[in-house]
């Protein structure tokens, strides 16, 4: 486990991940991942730790994730539950991770506890997905429905909680706080501009303490993935201003 944990989380205990599990409920096609292993190999060298992916583009791109940890996206209803974790080792996965809905009353969270039991068995870091209340539920995504439910999915056993940023740094802070376990915000829906982007980065890793990010539309639907790439990675590893990290992206000027 604690090998897999330094494979995730580097020296400095932070992560870039690129999330393209998108592909496993999408209704749609977009480029970014129509090019899956293209946008893979432009992604690794410009800073990508790790890619969130489903079982089927591990498999088939394995090569194109190379050195990058992969984080397997997988199912808790049953019958997959009882065959994640081993799936997810088959496909050579460095974690698994999983959807969880506090206070939406289904079965999320008590899933969430058997795969973090199975996963811990085999020495897998398991990331659980915390949406309180389900993605529609947005009354419930507030400061402090995040900062419970975050809590109650490592209260599961999730070695990494993966979550919504609240807005703002200070409430965010209670956050990483009160979870036990490393915060990575999720990137959500494409941002108007990389500017407001990297600067909800800045405020949630180098401000409130929050371990990384997961990001999926707002690289994969970039012009430019490799680009945004690397401003994220100058901010996330070597704690870059915004300015900064859009020279280093190659936006100073557009954005």
């Amino acid at each position: 486990m604690k090998r897999r944990m330094h494979r995730l989380l580097r020296g400095d205990g932070r992560i870039l991940i690129v999330a393209m599990d998108h592909t496993g409920f999408m209704d749609a096609t977009v480029e970014g991942l129509a090019r899956y292993g293209e946008t893979c190999r432009s992604v690794v060298p410009a800073g990508a730790d790790a890619f969130l992916s489903p079982i089927g583009s591990i498999i088939a791109f394995g090569d194109a994730i190379g050195p990058a940890a992969a984080i397997a996206s997988v199912d808790t209803n049953p019958p997959f539950l009882e065959v994640a974790v081993e799936r997810a080792l088959a496909v050579g996965a460095d974690a698994v991770k999983s959807m969880l809905y506090p206070f939406a009353g289904d079965d999320s969270v008590r899933q969430a506890g058997r795969l973090a039991a199975d996963a811990a068995r085999v020495g897998l870091p398991y990331i659980a997905e915390s949406v309180p209340g389900g993605f529609t539920a947005t009354d419930m995504h507030t400061p402090d429905k995040i900062a419970a439910g975050a809590r109650i999915c490592a209260e599961t056993g999730a070695d990494v909680i993966k979550t919504f940023y609240t807005g703002d740094p200070e409430s965010m802070r209670k956050v990483v706080e009160y979870a036990m376990v490393p915060v990575v915000i999720l990137g959500g829906a494409k941002k108007g501009n990389v500017r407001d982007l990297y600067q909800d980065v800045y405020d949630a890793v180098i401000i409130a303490g929050c371990a990384g990010v997961a990001i999926g539309n707002n690289i994969w639907r970039d012009p430019d993935p490799a680009g945004i790439t690397r401003g994220l990675a100058a901010i996330i590893h070597g704690g870059a201003s915004v300015g900064d990290a859009l020279e280093a992206a190659g936006q100073l000027v557009a954005s």
